[in-house]
């Protein structure tokens, strides 16, 4: 007998976030991989490596467009949900980036008039970010590390 297997994803769109599934044929796992950055793949101390991944996030948007106190606003904040995440025991890349972008993207009024990014550029940096320093192999398609 062969099962059925569903995968799910987000879309992200300006305003609203759509959940999109598909239906696979049995075996076929769609590519889908999640990352637990749990069992020491990662800095223990969550407020180091949060600060790790924040300046990251300064040095990539200073050099993509100008150097702004706007980048050191956006990578603070995402350095504090991250921390918040980890501490509260999410480990799932995609579950801290989802956090990051939604919590960004909510408060977006702080950062709309100087940013040249919006939250969800900034939460997949973070994605990509924490899939390499993890030790995980990305995509192709995945952001250059700063």
């Amino acid at each position: 007998s062969s099962c059925i297997s569903f995968s799910h994803g987000w879309v992200s769109r300006p305003t609203q976030h759509i959940r999109v599934s598909s239906t696979l044929a049995a075996g076929n796992s769609g590519g889908i991989k999640t990352i637990d950055l749990g069992e020491g793949k990662l800095e223990a101390n969550h407020e180091e490596e949060g600060q790790k991944m924040a300046d990251s996030i300064v040095r990539w948007l200073d050099s993509e467009w100008i150097p702004q106190e706007v980048h050191v606003r956006m990578a603070e904040s995402a350095k504090e949900i991250y921390v918040q995440c980890r501490e509260s025991g999410k480990n799932d890349v995609m579950d801290i980036m989802m956090e990051i972008s939604t919590t960004l993207d909510a408060n977006w009024q702080e950062y709309d008039k100087d940013a040249f990014v919006n939250a969800w550029e900034v939460g997949n940096y973070c994605a990509d970010y924490l899939t390499k320093t993890s030790g995980n192999e990305g995509c192709e398609c995945s952001s250059e590390l700063f």
